[in-house]
Formats: structure tokens, C-alpha cells, sequence
């Protein structure tokens, strides 16, 4: 089942993650300055606990490099944090560049050189290793990133724990910039693969794109514009290709805004290539702050909106943490705005803290000197309402048409959500159809 943010807090107050909350060391309590309720227990039987291991032996294998500042550099950074704050107990090791081909047979080299107590995989392709893999090393936590929670491989697998940061709730209101600014009512978008967990992310997008153009009373209020897709990279780091893409978009569709799914900055430089040219061409930062990471250089992005970024630092300690003071359990971690933070109750649009690091994934900061006003008040009034999920961007009616994994219609657009109907986790989850306005592929 998934861990909600109720569950998270009970799950805190309890004796074994009491214990283990002590042991973050000021990760949690000095940084954050948590106040937890009090609460007085009369123990009526002795507690019995787990023994604590003296050590945690944990490792991470990247699909991408740890320098790619998207997917990969995220994680790592994650990593990194968790090796800091739970240095006393934890001996964290890390593999970079492993193909989703060659990945179980490197895990398995690891397994049997050292004795690891989790394997965390962290790309999608990685659940085919860890279905074959966690059979044989049942005294192994293997933890997946991004993979189905009822994935037939896994289900029946009390050693594997799945896990994810989701942006489609981003990439809704990165929508809702794109259609703001657009000029040509043309936006664009760069996938990776056109698997279940990008299409949501391109439709949401899409889905907000329309909604800033109806906000703003441009493109026909929403009804010209148009989103066009590429084909997909087929590859979650290739920044030339990228780079490609993004220029195709511009010069054959005059596509003037695009979101992507690849593990560098290769379409914002793109863009800011453009823009260096006298062409307004925008696009956002992916997993990582990019816009940080070129200020840091001296560099201040003109192309930049805003963007999605996620801290995989509290899901990592959460885990393991519990897997240190012996709570281990077969469970699904599915964050999205305003899950482990400190108040994940909405703020007023004048408090909102989109655009501020919190959490496991949020906003990248807002360009207000490009993005509207109007735009941007909507976005911090939204991003504070899907805290708490008072809004929904997979609110029916919506129509579309189903794919196949090159994004080719395979039918006639129809509705897809009924109105006023929400779409569950498995509907997202296993989505498999483009949004009509999304012209596919490009």
C-alpha cells in the first residue's frame, strides 16, 4: 500500500522510529526544527524490538552519470545526505553508468563480493534485475525507484520496497507557465521513453499549457494552442540528441516553450542558445536546480521558467532508518507536493512556498519577470491547494487517444475521464494515452 503523510507521522511517533529519529543526528530535528507531539505511554508488557545491525551496508547503482545535474546528480546528492548525517551507522557505496541491460549482473558481482543489507535501483528498467535478483538474496532489501507497487515481479517479494518522487502535479503548473508566455501557442515537449510515468508528465503538462493560455486569453483562450511531442530519445541521458530534439521543435513548429524528460541541461542551453540569438525559446529545470547550478557559475538563465526538482534525501532516511532499528516492512512510497514536509497544510498565495525547496519535490523558482502575474498567483494558489489535493489536474472531462511507445495514435480521440471523476494511481500509473491536444509524434 502507499505511505500516506498520516501514516508517515504515526509511523514517527512510534517507539522503534523514535529511536531512529534520535539517531538522524540533526538531520531531521536541527534543520527542519520539528516540534513532535508529546504523548505519555503506561507500558503494561515489556516492548520486544528487533536488534538493531551495528551497521548498514547500502547500494546505489545510477543508470546515468552523477554528474548529469537532472536524475542521476539528484539521487547522488540524496545519497550523499543520508552518508553525512548517518555516518555512525550507515557504509554507503554507489555505481554509476549501469546499463538497465547489464544491471543484474553487477548488483549480483556486488552481492557476492560484500554482504549489503539494501540495494537501492534507481531507474525504471532496474525491476527486472531486482525481480530475478531478491528471490536469491532474501536476507537483501532491495528498494525500486519508479517501478508498479503491483507489479507481478514484485508482489509477492517481502524483500522489495518501491518508491517514488512524482511530478505530474509540477509539470501541471510548468504547464501553466508555458501556456502564459507562449507566443506562437506552440509549446513542446523532449521525452525520454514514452513509458506510463512520462506520459502522465507530458499530459499534465499539456493539460496546464491550455489552462495558462485560457488564463491569460490567449491562443483562442486555450482552444489553438497545441503541444507537439517528439519522438522519444530512447535514452534517459543523451544530451546531443536532446539538444536535436529541442531544435527541430523550434525551427520546424516554431514551438517556443519545451518540457523534456533527459537527464541534462542540454535543452535548456539550447534555449538559452536561442535566446542569446534574439529568439524567446524557455524551458524549465528537471530532478535538479538547474537555474542554481548556473548562477553558481556566474550564469543567470534568461530561458529558465521554473521546473520540477526532487529531494530524495527524506525518502532515503525514512527507509533507512527504519531498516536500522529493525521496522523494516514491504511497503510504497508514492510522495507528491506537501509530503514529508513540516506543515502540509496549504498556505495562503502570499505564504506559498512554491518555488522554495520543501519536501520531496517541488517547484523550481518562478521567473516573475517573464511569467505574468496573474500566471503566477494561480501557480502558488494551485501548487498550496494540491498539498492538501483540493485540486486535481486529472479532473475529468478530459479526451485523448491511446498510444503506442513511439507516441502513434492508435485510435480517434474520445473521453478518457468521465466529468467530475479523478483518476486513481492505477489510472496514472499505467496511463497509455496522449491528452488531444497533443500533436504526436513530431
Amino acid at each position: 500500500m502507499a505511505i500516506t503523510r498520516r501514516d508517515f507521522i504515526r509511523l514517527a511517533g512510534a517507539g522503534a522510529i523514535g529511536l531512529g529519529l534520535g539517531l538522524i543526528g540533526g538531520y531531521w530535528l536541527k534543520s527542519r526544527e520539528v516540534t513532535a507531539p508529546v504523548h505519555e505511554v503506561t507500558p503494561t508488557t515489556p516492548p520486544t524490538t528487533t536488534p538493531a545491525p551495528r551497521k548498514i551496508k547500502a547500494l546505489w547503482i545510477y543508470v546515468g552519470p552523477i554528474t548529469d545535474i537532472g536524475w542521476t546528480a539528484a539521487h547522488h546528492e540524496a545519497k550523499e545526505n543520508v552518508s553525512r548525517n548517518f555516518t555512525a551507522w550507515l557504509e554507503a557505496k554507489h555505481i554509476e553508468k549501469v546499463s538497465e541491460a547489464e544491471a543484474k549482473s553487477i548488483i549480483e558481482v556486488e552481492l557476492r563480493r560484500e554482504k549489503y543489507d539494501a540495494v537501492f535501483a534507481t531507474s525504471y528498467g532496474f525491476k527486472y534485475a531486482v525481480a530475478e535478483l531478491a528471490p536469491k538474496y532474501p536476507d537483501v532489501k532491495f528498494y525500486h525507484c519508479s517501478g508498479e507497487w503491483e507489479w507481478d515481479g514484485f508482489r509477492n517479494l517481502p524483500n522489495v520496497t518501491t518508491y517514488f518522487a512524482e511530478f505530474y502535479q509540477l509539470y501541471y503548473l510548468n504547464g501553466i507557465a508555458a501556456g502564459a508566455v507562449t507566443e506562437s501557442c506552440r509549446v513542446g515537449y523532449v521525452p525520454a521513453f514514452l513509458i506510463p510515468e512520462v506520459v502522465r508528465h507530458i499530459n499534465a503538462y499539456a493539460l496546464g499549457a491550455v489552462y495558462g493560455a485560457k488564463l491569460m486569453g490567449k491562443c483562442g483562450n486555450g482552444e489553438k494552442l497545441e503541444v507537439y511531442v517528439t519522438r522519444p530519445l530512447l535514452s534517459w541521458f543523451n544530451p546531443d540528441k536532446a539538444r536535436e530534439y529541442a531544435a527541430y521543435l523550434v525551427e520546424r513548429y516554431d514551438v517556443d516553450v519545451i518540457a523534456f524528460t533527459e537527464d541534462s541541461t542540454a535543452i535548456l542551453d539550447k534555449a538559452e542558445e536561442y535566446m542569446a540569438q534574439g529568439k524567446k525559446v524557455y524551458s524549465f529545470s528537471h530532478y535538479s536546480n538547474m537555474y542554481e547550478y548556473y548562477r553558481r557559475k556566474g550564469i543567470i538563465l534568461k530561458s529558465h521558467l521554473t521546473g520540477q526538482i526532487a529531494d530524495w534525501t527524506p525518502i532515503y532516511a525514512d527507509l533507512l532508518i527504519k531498516l536500522y532499528v529493525g521496522a523494516y516492512r514491504k511497503e510504497d512510497i508514492w510522495t507528491r507536493i506537501g509530503d514529508y514536509t513540516d506543515i502540509k497544510w496549504r498556505r495562503g498565495v502570499e505564504e506559498s512556498t512554491a518555488g522554495l525547496p520543501e519536501g520531496t519535490v517541488y517547484l523550481a523558482p518562478l521567473n516573475t519577470a517573464v511569467i505574468p502575474p496573474k500566471a503566477v498567483y494561480e501557480i502558488k494558489r494551485l501548487y498550496e491547494d494540491m498539498k492538501e489535493l483540493l485540486f486535481e489536474p486529472f479532473t475529468g472531462p478530459i479526451r485523448g487517444y491511446i498510444i503506442d511507445d513511439e507516441g502513434r495514435p492508435q485510435e480517434g480521440v474520445n473521453l478518457k475521464v468521465e466529468p467530475g471523476v479523478r483518476l486513481s494511481r492505477d489510472d496514472l500509473w499505467y496511463m497509455k494515452w496522449f491528452y488531444e491536444k497533443i500533436v504526436s509524434p513530431a
